[in-house]
Protein backbone atom coordinates (compact mmCIF):
# COMPACT_ATOMS: atom_id res chain seq x y z
CA UNK A 1 0.00 0.00 0.00
CA UNK A 2 1.25 3.54 -0.87
CA UNK A 3 2.35 5.14 2.14
CA UNK A 4 1.17 8.74 0.54
CA UNK A 5 -2.46 6.93 0.03
CA UNK A 6 -2.62 7.40 3.78
CA UNK A 7 -4.81 10.19 5.07
CA UNK A 8 -1.79 11.99 7.36
CA UNK A 9 -3.02 15.59 8.12
CA UNK A 10 -0.25 17.02 8.84
CA UNK A 11 1.46 16.01 5.34
CA UNK A 12 -1.16 18.19 4.12
CA UNK A 13 -1.89 21.32 7.13
CA UNK A 14 0.09 24.38 6.69
CA UNK A 15 1.49 23.98 10.25
CA UNK A 16 2.10 20.59 10.80
CA UNK A 17 3.34 20.68 13.83
CA UNK A 18 -0.25 22.13 15.11
CA UNK A 19 -2.51 19.29 12.84
CA UNK A 20 -3.09 17.70 15.74
CA UNK A 21 -5.37 20.64 17.77
CA UNK A 22 -9.03 20.16 16.78
CA UNK A 23 -11.86 23.06 17.16
CA UNK A 24 -15.21 22.30 18.07
CA UNK A 25 -17.99 22.54 15.71
CA UNK A 26 -21.50 24.20 15.76
CA UNK A 27 -24.19 26.43 14.48
CA UNK A 28 -26.85 27.02 16.88
CA UNK A 29 -24.61 27.93 19.82
CA UNK A 30 -21.28 27.41 21.47
CA UNK A 31 -19.82 28.06 24.54
CA UNK A 32 -16.27 28.32 25.37
CA UNK A 33 -14.83 28.60 29.26
CA UNK A 34 -11.81 27.51 31.35
CA UNK A 35 -14.52 24.63 33.33
CA UNK A 36 -15.75 21.38 31.27
CA UNK A 37 -18.35 21.63 33.32
CA UNK A 38 -19.22 25.26 32.98
CA UNK A 39 -19.67 25.37 29.75
CA UNK A 40 -22.02 22.30 29.68
CA UNK A 41 -23.98 24.66 31.40
CA UNK A 42 -24.32 27.25 29.37
CA UNK A 43 -24.66 25.22 26.31
CA UNK A 44 -27.91 23.53 28.39
CA UNK A 45 -29.20 27.07 28.50
CA UNK A 46 -29.21 27.72 24.92
CA UNK A 47 -30.70 24.44 24.48
CA UNK A 48 -33.48 25.28 25.95
CA UNK A 49 -33.68 28.48 24.26
CA UNK A 50 -32.30 30.74 26.07
CA UNK A 51 -30.10 33.41 24.48
CA UNK A 52 -26.21 34.22 25.26
CA UNK A 53 -26.64 36.96 27.61
CA UNK A 54 -28.38 33.93 29.80
CA UNK A 55 -25.96 31.14 29.17
CA UNK A 56 -22.99 33.47 29.88
CA UNK A 57 -25.25 34.31 33.54
CA UNK A 58 -25.83 30.38 34.29
CA UNK A 59 -21.65 30.06 32.82
CA UNK A 60 -20.60 32.93 34.99
CA UNK A 61 -22.11 31.11 38.13
CA UNK A 62 -21.07 27.71 37.38
CA UNK A 63 -17.68 29.11 37.12
CA UNK A 64 -17.37 30.75 40.23
CA UNK A 65 -18.52 27.35 41.98
CA UNK A 66 -15.74 25.62 40.16
CA UNK A 67 -12.96 27.72 39.81
CA UNK A 68 -12.91 29.83 43.51
CA UNK A 69 -9.64 30.31 43.11
CA UNK A 70 -10.28 32.52 39.96
CA UNK A 71 -13.44 33.91 40.36
CA UNK A 72 -16.81 34.54 42.92
CA UNK A 73 -19.65 36.22 43.83
CA UNK A 74 -16.87 38.73 45.92
CA UNK A 75 -15.06 39.65 42.68
CA UNK A 76 -15.61 41.89 39.57
CA UNK A 77 -16.40 41.09 36.26
CA UNK A 78 -16.77 43.10 32.73
CA UNK A 79 -18.84 42.24 29.89
CA UNK A 80 -19.23 43.18 26.47
CA UNK A 81 -22.29 42.11 24.22
CA UNK A 82 -22.71 42.50 20.64
CA UNK A 83 -26.79 42.14 20.09
CA UNK A 84 -29.41 43.89 17.82
CA UNK A 85 -29.09 46.71 20.07
CA UNK A 86 -25.58 46.73 18.89
CA UNK A 87 -21.95 46.59 20.83
CA UNK A 88 -22.42 47.52 24.11
CA UNK A 89 -19.90 47.21 27.45
CA UNK A 90 -21.30 46.70 30.90
CA UNK A 91 -18.89 47.71 33.56
CA UNK A 92 -19.93 45.57 36.54
CA UNK A 93 -16.85 46.44 38.41
CA UNK A 94 -16.81 48.32 42.09
CA UNK A 95 -15.48 51.24 43.78
CA UNK A 96 -13.10 51.75 46.50
CA UNK A 97 -15.51 52.37 49.59
CA UNK A 98 -16.34 55.93 50.41
CA UNK A 99 -13.99 56.22 53.64
CA UNK A 100 -10.47 54.86 51.67
CA UNK A 101 -7.30 57.38 52.52
CA UNK A 102 -4.32 56.63 51.12
CA UNK A 103 -3.60 59.10 53.56
CA UNK A 104 -4.29 56.61 56.02
CA UNK A 105 -2.08 53.77 55.09
CA UNK A 106 1.03 56.59 54.20
CA UNK A 107 0.77 57.45 57.88
CA UNK A 108 0.62 53.87 59.06
CA UNK A 109 3.62 53.46 57.36
CA UNK A 110 2.24 52.03 54.17
CA UNK A 111 3.54 52.54 50.65
CA UNK A 112 1.12 50.21 48.74
CA UNK A 113 -2.28 48.97 49.53
CA UNK A 114 -0.98 45.91 51.56
CA UNK A 115 -2.77 43.12 48.69
CA UNK A 116 -4.24 40.86 51.13
CA UNK A 117 -5.46 43.14 53.74
CA UNK A 118 -9.06 44.12 54.12
CA UNK A 119 -8.19 47.41 52.50
CA UNK A 120 -7.51 45.64 49.08
CA UNK A 121 -11.71 45.10 49.51
CA UNK A 122 -13.60 47.07 47.25
CA UNK A 123 -16.98 46.58 46.24
CA UNK A 124 -17.90 43.17 44.30
CA UNK A 125 -19.37 43.83 41.31
CA UNK A 126 -20.14 40.51 39.54
CA UNK A 127 -23.41 40.28 40.88
CA UNK A 128 -24.48 43.66 39.28
CA UNK A 129 -23.75 42.61 36.37
CA UNK A 130 -25.75 39.57 36.10
CA UNK A 131 -28.75 42.23 37.29
CA UNK A 132 -28.29 44.84 34.89
CA UNK A 133 -27.50 42.52 32.14
CA UNK A 134 -30.81 40.17 32.52
CA UNK A 135 -32.64 43.31 33.05
CA UNK A 136 -31.70 44.58 29.20
CA UNK A 137 -31.25 41.38 27.68
CA UNK A 138 -32.28 38.24 29.46
CA UNK A 139 -35.13 35.86 28.58
CA UNK A 140 -35.28 33.16 31.71
CA UNK A 141 -35.78 33.97 35.21
CA UNK A 142 -32.24 34.68 37.39
CA UNK A 143 -33.23 31.77 39.70
CA UNK A 144 -33.49 29.48 36.96
CA UNK A 145 -29.98 30.71 35.43
CA UNK A 146 -28.25 30.10 38.56
CA UNK A 147 -30.26 26.82 39.39
CA UNK A 148 -27.22 24.34 38.06
CA UNK A 149 -24.49 26.36 39.87
CA UNK A 150 -26.71 26.09 43.04
CA UNK A 151 -26.97 22.29 42.02
CA UNK A 152 -23.26 22.19 41.63
CA UNK A 153 -22.49 23.37 44.80
CA UNK A 154 -24.69 21.19 46.56
CA UNK A 155 -24.07 17.82 45.01
CA UNK A 156 -20.25 18.90 44.71
CA UNK A 157 -17.69 18.70 41.98
CA UNK A 158 -14.15 16.63 42.05
CA UNK A 159 -10.84 18.91 42.23
CA UNK A 160 -8.71 18.78 39.31
CA UNK A 161 -5.15 19.34 39.32
CA UNK A 162 -5.48 22.54 38.52
CA UNK A 163 -7.75 23.18 41.50
CA UNK A 164 -5.22 21.32 44.05
CA UNK A 165 -2.62 23.95 42.83
CA UNK A 166 -4.50 26.65 43.43
CA UNK A 167 -5.14 25.58 47.15
CA UNK A 168 -1.23 24.51 47.61
CA UNK A 169 -0.34 27.97 46.67
CA UNK A 170 -2.49 30.03 48.74
CA UNK A 171 -2.52 27.76 51.95
CA UNK A 172 -0.72 29.88 54.04
CA UNK A 173 -3.46 32.94 53.30
CA UNK A 174 -5.81 30.93 53.17
CA UNK A 175 -5.14 29.75 56.67
CA UNK A 176 -4.06 32.60 57.88
CA UNK A 177 -7.90 33.90 57.24
CA UNK A 178 -9.64 31.12 57.99
CA UNK A 179 -10.73 30.54 54.71
CA UNK A 180 -10.34 26.91 54.05
CA UNK A 181 -13.52 25.50 56.04
CA UNK A 182 -15.48 26.86 52.94
CA UNK A 183 -14.68 23.91 50.71
CA UNK A 184 -13.33 21.73 54.02
CA UNK A 185 -15.51 21.00 56.82
CA UNK A 186 -12.47 19.82 58.75
CA UNK A 187 -10.34 23.33 57.53
CA UNK A 188 -8.11 21.03 55.53
CA UNK A 189 -6.36 21.38 52.41
CA UNK A 190 -8.63 19.67 49.24
CA UNK A 191 -7.07 16.52 47.91
CA UNK A 192 -6.60 15.78 44.28
CA UNK A 193 -10.51 14.41 43.18
CA UNK A 194 -12.03 15.34 46.31
CA UNK A 195 -15.70 16.01 46.06
CA UNK A 196 -15.98 19.74 46.97
CA UNK A 197 -19.23 20.36 48.15
CA UNK A 198 -20.51 24.69 49.42
CA UNK A 199 -23.73 24.30 51.00
CA UNK A 200 -23.54 27.97 52.17
CA UNK A 201 -22.81 29.07 49.08
CA UNK A 202 -25.70 26.95 47.33
CA UNK A 203 -27.96 29.25 50.06
CA UNK A 204 -26.38 32.32 48.84
CA UNK A 205 -26.98 31.66 44.95
CA UNK A 206 -30.73 30.84 45.73
CA UNK A 207 -31.19 33.94 47.74
CA UNK A 208 -29.47 36.02 44.75
CA UNK A 209 -31.84 34.25 42.49
CA UNK A 210 -34.93 34.95 44.28
CA UNK A 211 -34.28 38.42 45.00
CA UNK A 212 -32.89 39.24 41.90
CA UNK A 213 -29.42 40.41 43.04
CA UNK A 214 -30.66 42.64 45.80
CA UNK A 215 -30.27 40.59 49.22
CA UNK A 216 -26.24 41.03 47.66
CA UNK A 217 -26.21 44.49 48.04
CA UNK A 218 -29.13 45.40 50.69
CA UNK A 219 -29.90 42.70 52.77
CA UNK A 220 -28.04 39.95 55.03
CA UNK A 221 -25.70 39.08 52.47
CA UNK A 222 -24.75 42.60 52.34
CA UNK A 223 -24.54 42.86 56.06
CA UNK A 224 -22.45 39.71 56.70
CA UNK A 225 -19.99 41.43 54.30
CA UNK A 226 -19.89 44.60 55.83
CA UNK A 227 -19.86 42.74 59.03
CA UNK A 228 -16.63 40.66 57.97
CA UNK A 229 -14.56 43.63 56.10
CA UNK A 230 -15.38 45.72 59.55
CA UNK A 231 -13.74 42.94 61.56
CA UNK A 232 -10.62 43.04 59.24
CA UNK A 233 -10.21 46.31 59.42
CA UNK A 234 -11.44 47.74 56.44
CA UNK A 235 -13.57 50.38 55.42
CA UNK A 236 -16.80 48.82 53.33
CA UNK A 237 -19.77 49.89 54.75
CA UNK A 238 -23.44 48.91 53.86
CA UNK A 239 -23.53 52.00 52.13
CA UNK A 240 -21.09 51.45 50.10
CA UNK A 241 -22.79 48.14 48.54
CA UNK A 242 -26.20 49.94 48.41
CA UNK A 243 -24.93 52.59 46.23
CA UNK A 244 -23.57 50.17 44.07
CA UNK A 245 -25.29 49.47 40.11
CA UNK A 246 -23.27 48.56 37.29
CA UNK A 247 -22.23 50.56 34.49
CA UNK A 248 -23.52 50.43 30.86
CA UNK A 249 -20.37 51.94 29.24
CA UNK A 250 -18.98 53.31 25.50
CA UNK A 251 -16.56 50.10 24.15
CA UNK A 252 -13.77 51.43 22.59
CA UNK A 253 -12.14 50.17 18.85
CA UNK A 254 -9.71 50.47 16.24
CA UNK A 255 -10.07 48.90 13.13
CA UNK A 256 -6.77 46.41 12.29
CA UNK A 257 -6.82 44.31 8.94
CA UNK A 258 -10.00 45.22 7.91
CA UNK A 259 -11.69 44.15 11.45
CA UNK A 260 -13.08 46.43 14.12
CA UNK A 261 -11.49 45.48 17.37
CA UNK A 262 -13.75 46.30 20.54
CA UNK A 263 -13.06 46.01 24.17
CA UNK A 264 -13.94 47.55 27.43
CA UNK A 265 -12.73 51.15 28.03
CA UNK A 266 -11.06 52.59 31.34
CA UNK A 267 -10.49 51.95 34.49
CA UNK A 268 -9.56 48.60 31.96
CA UNK A 269 -6.34 48.18 30.25
CA UNK A 270 -8.24 47.92 27.06
CA UNK A 271 -7.07 50.75 25.37
CA UNK A 272 -3.54 49.00 25.91
CA UNK A 273 -4.72 46.56 23.46
CA UNK A 274 -5.53 48.74 20.65
CA UNK A 275 -2.17 50.60 21.27
CA UNK A 276 -0.24 47.70 20.40
CA UNK A 277 -2.39 47.04 17.41
CA UNK A 278 -1.59 50.24 16.62
CA UNK A 279 1.61 50.42 16.49
CA UNK A 280 2.33 47.36 14.83
CA UNK A 281 0.63 48.58 11.75
CA UNK A 282 2.23 51.90 11.85
CA UNK A 283 5.58 49.12 11.04
CA UNK A 284 3.99 46.86 8.93
CA UNK A 285 0.74 46.73 7.26
CA UNK A 286 1.45 43.67 5.87
CA UNK A 287 0.81 40.17 7.42
CA UNK A 288 2.80 38.69 10.14
CA UNK A 289 3.25 35.38 11.23
CA UNK A 290 3.85 35.23 15.06
CA UNK A 291 6.86 32.26 14.47
CA UNK A 292 9.00 34.76 12.87
CA UNK A 293 11.88 35.96 15.21
CA UNK A 294 11.77 39.90 13.03
CA UNK A 295 7.70 39.64 13.55
CA UNK A 296 7.56 38.52 17.62
CA UNK A 297 10.54 41.32 18.08
CA UNK A 298 8.10 43.65 16.58
CA UNK A 299 5.01 42.14 18.85
CA UNK A 300 7.10 42.14 21.67
CA UNK A 301 8.07 45.68 21.43
CA UNK A 302 4.83 47.43 20.57
CA UNK A 303 3.30 44.55 23.58
CA UNK A 304 6.28 46.93 25.72
CA UNK A 305 5.31 50.39 24.67
CA UNK A 306 1.52 50.13 25.18
CA UNK A 307 2.04 48.73 28.64
CA UNK A 308 3.64 50.98 29.59
CA UNK A 309 1.18 53.70 28.20
CA UNK A 310 -0.99 51.52 30.62
CA UNK A 311 0.90 51.62 33.81
CA UNK A 312 1.13 55.85 32.69
CA UNK A 313 -2.64 56.45 31.91
CA UNK A 314 -4.94 53.82 33.50
CA UNK A 315 -7.46 55.33 36.15
CA UNK A 316 -10.88 55.55 36.76
CA UNK A 317 -13.27 57.03 33.73
CA UNK A 318 -13.66 60.22 35.83
CA UNK A 319 -9.90 60.69 36.14
CA UNK A 320 -8.79 59.89 32.94
CA UNK A 321 -10.89 62.15 30.57
CA UNK A 322 -11.39 61.62 26.65
CA UNK A 323 -8.02 62.35 26.08
CA UNK A 324 -7.40 58.49 26.70
CA UNK A 325 -8.06 57.71 23.19
CA UNK A 326 -5.25 59.31 21.67
CA UNK A 327 -3.07 56.28 22.39
CA UNK A 328 -4.28 54.29 20.19
CA UNK A 329 -4.33 57.23 17.40
CA UNK A 330 -1.59 58.07 14.67
CA UNK A 331 0.17 60.90 16.10
CA UNK A 332 0.71 58.99 19.98
CA UNK A 333 2.11 55.95 17.63
CA UNK A 334 4.32 57.81 15.20
CA UNK A 335 6.71 58.06 18.09
CA UNK A 336 6.96 54.19 18.35
CA UNK A 337 7.47 53.53 14.18
CA UNK A 338 10.35 56.18 14.31
CA UNK A 339 12.06 54.99 17.20
CA UNK A 340 11.31 50.81 16.27
CA UNK A 341 14.76 49.26 15.53
CA UNK A 342 13.94 45.90 14.14
CA UNK A 343 17.68 44.52 14.86
CA UNK A 344 17.39 45.96 18.63
CA UNK A 345 15.82 45.71 21.78
CA UNK A 346 14.54 49.04 23.26
CA UNK A 347 13.75 50.52 26.39
CA UNK A 348 10.11 49.76 25.59
CA UNK A 349 10.46 45.59 26.33
CA UNK A 350 13.34 46.05 28.97
CA UNK A 351 11.71 48.12 31.22
CA UNK A 352 9.78 46.39 34.15
CA UNK A 353 6.68 48.12 35.11
CA UNK A 354 5.53 48.93 38.67
CA UNK A 355 1.81 47.98 38.78
CA UNK A 356 0.88 45.05 40.73
CA UNK A 357 -0.54 42.81 37.89
CA UNK A 358 -0.66 39.31 39.09
CA UNK A 359 -4.56 37.79 38.33
CA UNK A 360 -6.64 35.05 38.67
CA UNK A 361 -9.17 35.45 36.30
CA UNK A 362 -11.98 33.64 34.23
CA UNK A 363 -13.38 34.31 30.88
CA UNK A 364 -15.98 32.85 28.61
CA UNK A 365 -17.49 33.62 25.50
CA UNK A 366 -20.89 32.81 23.92
CA UNK A 367 -22.61 32.80 20.76
CA UNK A 368 -26.25 31.90 20.38
CA UNK A 369 -27.98 30.57 17.19
CA UNK A 370 -29.59 34.41 16.15
CA UNK A 371 -26.04 35.75 16.95
CA UNK A 372 -25.84 37.53 19.96
CA UNK A 373 -22.37 37.32 21.32
CA UNK A 374 -21.24 37.66 25.18
CA UNK A 375 -17.34 37.88 25.94
CA UNK A 376 -17.49 38.08 29.56
CA UNK A 377 -14.37 37.99 32.04
CA UNK A 378 -14.72 38.08 35.81
CA UNK A 379 -12.10 37.78 38.58
CA UNK A 380 -11.03 38.18 42.21
CA UNK A 381 -7.44 39.68 41.17
CA UNK A 382 -5.18 37.62 43.32
CA UNK A 383 -5.82 33.74 43.55
CA UNK A 384 -8.96 33.72 46.16
CA UNK A 385 -8.30 37.28 45.88
CA UNK A 386 -7.88 38.97 49.74
CA UNK A 387 -8.45 34.97 51.07
CA UNK A 388 -10.89 37.10 53.36
CA UNK A 389 -13.83 34.53 53.77
CA UNK A 390 -17.39 35.41 53.98
CA UNK A 391 -17.76 32.33 55.93
CA UNK A 392 -21.82 32.31 56.02
CA UNK A 393 -22.16 32.71 52.72
CA UNK A 394 -19.26 30.58 51.22
CA UNK A 395 -17.35 32.93 49.28
CA UNK A 396 -13.84 35.34 49.29
CA UNK A 397 -13.82 39.05 48.79
CA UNK A 398 -11.36 39.96 45.95
CA UNK A 399 -8.59 42.62 46.41
CA UNK A 400 -8.93 44.65 43.25
CA UNK A 401 -8.16 47.49 45.66
CA UNK A 402 -4.72 46.68 45.93
CA UNK A 403 -3.68 47.83 42.45
CA UNK A 404 -4.69 51.65 43.90
CA UNK A 405 -1.44 53.64 44.23
CA UNK A 406 -0.99 55.33 47.63
CA UNK A 407 1.27 58.20 46.05
CA UNK A 408 -1.00 61.74 45.18
CA UNK A 409 -0.48 62.41 41.47
CA UNK A 410 0.25 58.87 40.31
CA UNK A 411 -3.02 57.80 38.13
CA UNK A 412 -5.18 54.81 40.12
CA UNK A 413 -4.33 56.60 43.35
CA UNK A 414 -6.58 55.55 45.79
CA UNK A 415 -9.97 57.70 46.44
CA UNK A 416 -13.33 56.69 47.86
CA UNK A 417 -15.54 55.95 45.12
CA UNK A 418 -13.40 55.76 42.23
CA UNK A 419 -12.90 52.36 40.32
CA UNK A 420 -8.88 50.53 41.14
CA UNK A 421 -7.08 50.33 37.90
CA UNK A 422 -8.27 46.46 36.20
CA UNK A 423 -6.37 44.06 34.06
CA UNK A 424 -9.78 42.75 32.87
CA UNK A 425 -10.80 43.36 29.42
CA UNK A 426 -13.18 41.13 26.99
CA UNK A 427 -13.05 41.60 23.48
CA UNK A 428 -15.15 40.85 20.13
CA UNK A 429 -13.58 41.53 16.32
CA UNK A 430 -16.15 42.85 13.94
CA UNK A 431 -17.07 42.41 10.64
CA UNK A 432 -19.73 44.79 9.65
CA UNK A 433 -22.34 44.59 12.11
CA UNK A 434 -21.49 40.45 12.89
CA UNK A 435 -19.12 39.41 15.57
CA UNK A 436 -16.77 37.30 13.88
CA UNK A 437 -14.54 36.27 16.92
CA UNK A 438 -15.74 36.43 21.05
CA UNK A 439 -12.38 36.12 23.16
CA UNK A 440 -10.56 37.30 26.13
CA UNK A 441 -8.25 35.58 28.64
CA UNK A 442 -6.88 35.95 32.23
CA UNK A 443 -3.60 36.95 33.15
CA UNK A 444 -2.86 40.41 34.49
CA UNK A 445 -0.32 41.84 31.73
CA UNK A 446 -0.88 38.86 30.40
CA UNK A 447 -4.40 39.55 28.68
CA UNK A 448 -2.91 42.43 26.09
CA UNK A 449 -0.12 39.89 25.16
CA UNK A 450 -2.13 37.05 24.57
CA UNK A 451 -5.04 38.94 22.66
CA UNK A 452 -2.61 40.48 20.52
CA UNK A 453 -0.91 36.91 19.55
CA UNK A 454 -4.04 35.38 19.00
CA UNK A 455 -5.23 37.99 16.57
CA UNK A 456 -2.26 37.71 14.66
CA UNK A 457 -2.28 34.13 15.03
CA UNK A 458 -5.91 34.31 13.77
CA UNK A 459 -5.88 36.74 11.01
CA UNK A 460 -2.45 37.21 9.53
CA UNK A 461 -1.17 33.39 9.97
CA UNK A 462 -4.98 32.38 9.37
CA UNK A 463 -4.85 29.50 12.02
CA UNK A 464 -8.04 28.31 13.33
CA UNK A 465 -9.54 28.88 17.34
CA UNK A 466 -8.04 25.93 18.56
CA UNK A 467 -4.53 25.98 16.97
CA UNK A 468 -4.34 29.70 18.01
CA UNK A 469 -4.75 28.95 21.51
CA UNK A 470 -2.35 25.91 21.52
CA UNK A 471 0.79 26.99 19.92
CA UNK A 472 3.55 27.84 22.12
CA UNK A 473 2.94 31.41 23.17
CA UNK A 474 5.31 33.95 24.77
CA UNK A 475 4.95 36.51 27.50
CA UNK A 476 7.10 39.93 28.12
CA UNK A 477 7.42 39.50 31.76
CA UNK A 478 7.87 43.01 33.60
CA UNK A 479 7.85 41.69 37.28
CA UNK A 480 11.16 41.59 38.12
CA UNK A 481 14.05 43.92 39.36
CA UNK A 482 16.31 45.23 36.71
CA UNK A 483 15.03 44.27 33.16
CA UNK A 484 12.54 42.23 31.28
CA UNK A 485 12.75 38.77 30.29
CA UNK A 486 10.98 37.39 27.32
CA UNK A 487 9.32 34.09 28.66
CA UNK A 488 8.90 31.61 25.76
CA UNK A 489 7.06 28.07 25.93
CA UNK A 490 8.83 25.13 24.79
CA UNK A 491 7.70 24.98 20.68
CA UNK A 492 9.58 27.59 19.62
CA UNK A 493 12.44 26.66 17.15
CA UNK A 494 16.07 27.79 18.70
CA UNK A 495 16.86 29.35 15.47
CA UNK A 496 13.98 31.45 16.77
CA UNK A 497 14.94 32.23 20.24
CA UNK A 498 18.67 32.82 19.04
CA UNK A 499 17.40 35.46 16.96
CA UNK A 500 15.54 37.32 19.25
CA UNK A 501 18.88 36.69 21.96
CA UNK A 502 21.01 38.84 18.82
CA UNK A 503 18.58 41.24 19.55
CA UNK A 504 18.89 42.03 23.24
CA UNK A 505 15.96 39.78 24.64
CA UNK A 506 16.94 38.10 27.51
CA UNK A 507 15.19 34.66 27.12
CA UNK A 508 13.40 32.70 29.43
CA UNK A 509 12.41 29.10 28.25
CA UNK A 510 9.34 27.57 29.78
CA UNK A 511 7.98 24.26 29.56
CA UNK A 512 4.49 23.74 27.12
CA UNK A 513 1.27 25.33 28.62
CA UNK A 514 2.59 26.97 31.20
CA UNK A 515 -0.18 28.45 33.74
CA UNK A 516 1.45 32.02 33.24
CA UNK A 517 0.58 32.13 29.46
CA UNK A 518 -3.17 32.16 31.02
CA UNK A 519 -6.32 30.56 30.29
CA UNK A 520 -7.90 32.07 26.24
CA UNK A 521 -11.18 31.19 25.48
CA UNK A 522 -12.49 31.73 21.70
CA UNK A 523 -15.46 31.68 19.01
CA UNK A 524 -15.40 32.04 15.51
CA UNK A 525 -18.07 33.02 13.63
CA UNK A 526 -17.50 32.30 9.66
CA UNK A 527 -19.53 34.31 7.30
CA UNK A 528 -21.60 30.84 6.64
CA UNK A 529 -22.14 31.34 10.61
CA UNK A 530 -20.08 28.28 11.21
CA UNK A 531 -19.15 28.41 14.62
CA UNK A 532 -15.91 27.52 15.32
CA UNK A 533 -14.33 26.70 19.03
CA UNK A 534 -11.38 26.83 21.00
CA UNK A 535 -10.32 26.29 24.96
CA UNK A 536 -7.48 27.02 26.66
CA UNK A 537 -5.24 23.23 27.71
CA UNK A 538 -3.92 25.45 30.03
CA UNK A 539 -7.09 25.40 31.99
CA UNK A 540 -9.40 22.96 32.55
CA UNK A 541 -11.83 24.58 29.87
CA UNK A 542 -13.89 22.95 26.90
CA UNK A 543 -15.85 24.00 24.16
CA UNK A 544 -19.68 22.78 24.52
CA UNK A 545 -21.83 22.89 20.96
CA UNK A 546 -24.81 23.19 19.71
Amino acid sequence: MNAMMWPWLSGVERYPKLSGFRPILGEDGMVSSPHAKASAVGVEVLRKGGNAVDAAIATSAALMVLLPMQCGLGGDAFWLIASPRGIEALDASGRAPRTASAEQLRSSGYSAVPSRSAYAVTVPGAVSGWMEAHAALGSIKLSELLRPAIEIAEQGYFLSRHGVASFRVAERDLREKGALGIWSSRGELPNLYQRIRQVSLARTLDSIGRSKGEEFYRGEIARSITETVRNSGGWLTEGDLADHTAEWVTPISTNFRGYDVFTTPASTQGFALLAALARVSSVSELPLSNFSADNIHLLVEAVGASLQDRDAFNDDRRRVGPALESLWSNDWISDFSDQFDPQRRSAFSAQPGNRTTKGDTAHLAVVDCNGMAVSLIQSLFFDFGSAIPVNTHGFTLQNRGAAFHLDEGEPGVLEGGMRPPSTLMPSILMRGNMPSLVFGCMGGDGQVQTQLQLLIDLVDDQLDVQQAISKPRWYLDRSGEGECKLLMEEGFELATREALERKGHKIGLLTRWEEIMGHAQAIAITTDKVMVGGADPRSDGQVAAL
